[in-house]
């Protein structure tokens, strides 16, 4: 069977500087699997060792989408960058992914 390749964000908190600024990284990681939920699966495990090796603090929702292009390498980082706030981790997330979300309409009986 084909695998497919899904690329998985990750939010921590990476540090405080010395005026208190909170500093987070944003990682995106490829993982290949039979399906979304494999690939998850995948993802969780990876998160948690980096943030247990690290010792930052990750949020619990990661966010991904599966890739249509040639094959990858498993487990990959291929995106990191970092950010600077005075909000805490939760409200960062929400701040920054949440707020600003797309929901796509629901088709159905009696909506658009």
């Amino acid at each position: 069977p084909l695998m497919s390749w899904y690329a998985i964000r990750t939010v921590d908190h990476f540090g405080t500087k010395p005026n208190d600024v909170n500093v987070f990284e944003e990682r995106i990681v490829v993982f290949e699997g039979g399906n979304w939920d494999e690939a998850m699966t995948k993802a969780a495990v990876e998160a948690h060792t980096y943030s247990t090796e690290t010792g930052f603090a990750r949020h619990p929702d990661q966010s991904g989408y599966e890739q249509d292009g040639d094959a990858l390498i498993d487990g990959y980082e291929v995106w990191s960058v970092l950010f600077e706030s005075t909000l805490d981790l939760s409200a960062f997330y929400d701040a920054r992914y949440k707020a600003c979300e797309y929901v796509p309409p629901r088709h159905g009986r009696g909506q658009a």
